[in-house]
């Protein structure tokens, strides 16, 4: 029992399983648990377009949270991007 809350034993190796986790690992399984549970509870508040928009902006949010650990803090990639158009296109000014 956790929290004065009666848990079936599924849900009781579910919780000892995520709590010998690292948190970058939740942190995965949380974004997994959002994605797979999102789709039908936005289509009450949105309509399908929207969904998948909303299901698009969230995947890329995904996938730019999970490169961060690939980058050094203190990587800058507007300044990297910046660098590059200089170098390809020159100054306009």
């Amino acid at each position: 029992m956790e929290g004065g809350v009666n848990m079936s034993t599924l849900q009781e190796e579910a919780v000892q399983m995520i709590s010998a986790l690292s948190d970058e690992n939740v942190s995965y399984l949380i974004d997994f648990i959002k994605r797979f549970m999102q789709p039908t509870a936005l289509k009450k508040d949105f309509s399908d377009a929207d969904s998948k928009q909303l299901n698009l902006m969230q995947e890329m949010e995904s996938m730019r949270e999970k490169d961060k650990g690939y980058f050094p803090e203190s990587f800058d990639q507007n300044h990297i991007w910046e660098e590059a158009m200089k170098e390809k296109y020159g100054s306009f000014n």
